[in-house]
């Protein structure tokens, strides 16, 4: 019995000193790899539909209005609202504004992709207004052959915004369903 409590304390000695010897974690590199002229822009606004997000109070659908590019000391910057925001099983509905840009990168040609996330803001329904993070990702379907093959596929917008306590307060993903989203391809 002794040998037993004699070894599980040993164990138990071992693991505390193997977590007190773990590496230091670096944290993702923020850096917005968008080259000079590149950017992303919705035109004018781009209209998210998700039908699986519709019932009698919500109409399953959300904007996206976009203007971002990198600045010269490769910073993210202009503007993002993720507006009209009306789907079941978000506990906002309404509008989200960016208010920092933290990160921008986009990624090949044929399908340009770019993720952006940042700090952002939105009223309470008694009007406060509070903080949270945003999370956005953009998928421009755009044909390169011509004439484009039909059917073509929709441009995507995916979105998740958290409070400043961690909850999830609203989310969507879904095609474009009417305007557009323009990113400029990139080789990464």
């Amino acid at each position: 019995m002794r040998t037993r409590i004699n070894a599980t304390v040993l164990l138990l000695i071992a693991g505390c000193a193997m977590l007190s010897a773990q590496v230091p974690q670096i944290p993702t590199l923020q850096v917005c790899n968008l080259t000079p002229n590149m950017s992303i822009k919705s035109t004018p606004t781009a209209k998210v539909t998700t039908l699986s997000r519709k019932d009698a109070s919500h109409s399953g659908t959300f904007t996206v209005t976009v203007s971002v590019s990198c600045d010269a000391n490769g910073y993210p910057t202009s503007s993002l609202n993720i507006s009209g925001i009306s789907m079941t099983d978000s506990s906002f509905q309404g509008t989200v504004t960016a208010t920092t840009f933290e990160q921008l990168s986009s990624t090949t040609m044929a399908t340009p992709t770019a993720y952006l996330n940042g700090r952002c803001t939105f009223p309470s329904a008694a009007g406060v207004v509070s903080g949270g993070h945003y999370w956005i990702l953009f998928a421009d379907n755009k044909q390169l052959l011509t004439p484009a093959p039909v059917p073509t596929t929709p441009d995507i917008i995916s979105f998740l915004v958290i409070d400043k306590t961690g909850k999830r307060i609203a989310y969507g993903t879904g095609p474009v369903t009417s305007g557009n989203v323009d990113i400029t391809g990139t080789g990464n």
